[in-house]
């Protein structure tokens, strides 16, 4: 079985009035990237050349990027899909007793390379990703996509930001809050603001339109929240504002809530701790086109899932279905 993770990839625009990119606009982002790999190829440039540096003498860098035409329900659909290589750049090896050299390369080798495929859906513009031994942890990950993809994102989109987050169950939400509990010590959240004309739906109900028109207007790109209780109390419940931004953090951010449980225990809920992971049977498919189809589809999966579903508290549940 292939396990996917999944981040959500967002060109928010930074003015208002400024356009959303779109399907295209997110295709043309992956094709430069896809561009810059063919050109360092055809000039037999070591791939570390484009790379971004991680720790331990690693690198990450696109390695294939290309895209084809489909038939959806709607017409013609386009998918982006290749994949990422994470490597040492080794150009020698020596004895480790003598410390004379054994072996001098030509360049472009590797003495460790992990290869992990991706697919990108441009209309949800959320990229599955391998996760197979030696994916880089979450910040990591996030980093490296971010310094990956942001030298092609200022290239064409000049009014636009980037914004990557791992999308996270909204089952652990519900699990969170359905867990008894004496009171609450510290809530964090962020979330990323899209000043667009489009916003989530559980944003605008627990944000007023004049508040939602204001931090457009003021050019919000974070939105960032923090309660703490007294030193020696407990809040009696979460903010509704905390319960909102919490909702939309499972999509576009990430939360973090310090709690105490109904023994007495010290606790934290870390958002981060629950990414959305999705298993394909990658032998059941036959082809590259099929297999990005198949991962395509849990995609769409991945993003049902960052939704509180099941049962939860009549209290919970009013809040949630409100926002849903």
């Amino acid at each position: 079985m292939a396990i996917y993770k999944f981040y959500n990839i967002q060109m928010l625009p930074i003015e208002v009035g400024v356009k959303e990119i779109g399907y295209e606009g997110y295709c043309k982002l992956f094709k430069s990237m896809g561009d810059l790999v063919q050109d360092a190829k055809k000039r037999k440039l070591k791939l570390s050349s484009i790379a971004v540096p991680l720790r331990g003498d690693m690198f990450f860098a696109p390695f294939s990027v290309s895209e084809f035409e489909y038939a959806g329900s709607d017409g013609a659909r386009k998918v982006v899909y290749g994949s990422f290589l994470k490597f040492d750049d080794v150009n020698e090896l020596v004895n480790t007793n003598s410390g004379e050299t054994e072996f001098r390369s030509k360049g472009n080798t590797s003495s460790r390379r992990f290869d992990f495929e991706f697919v990108f859906d441009p209309y949800t513009h959320v990229l599955a990703i391998h996760d197979d031994k030696g994916l880089p942890s979450r910040n990591p990950l996030i980093n490296a996509l971010k310094k990956t993809i942001s030298v092609h994102a200022v290239k064409n989109f000049k009014e636009h930001s980037l914004e990557i987050d791992e999308l996270t169950s909204g089952d652990s939400i519900r699990t969170f809050l359905e867990e008894p509990k004496k009171g609450y010590k510290r809530y964090s959240g962020i979330v990323s603001f899209s000043n667009s004309d489009a916003f989530d739906d559980a944003a605008e109900m627990q944000l007023s339109k004049e508040y939602e028109q204001e931090l457009k207007d003021l050019r919000v790109g974070k939105w960032e929240s923090n309660y703490k209780s007294f030193d020696k109390s407990l809040m009696t419940d979460l903010p509704k504002t905390a319960k909102a931004q919490l909702l939309l953090a499972a999509k576009y951010g990430n939360a973090e809530v310090s709690y105490v449980d109904e023994h007495g225990d010290r606790k934290k809920y870390q958002m981060e701790d629950y990414p959305v992971r999705e298993s394909l049977d990658d032998k059941a498919f036959r082809g590259m086109r099929n297999r990005v189809l198949e991962v395509k589809k849990l995609i769409i999966d991945a993003i049902k899932k960052t939704k509180v579903r099941k049962k939860i508290s009549a209290e919970n549940k009013e809040f949630i279905d409100k926002n849903d």
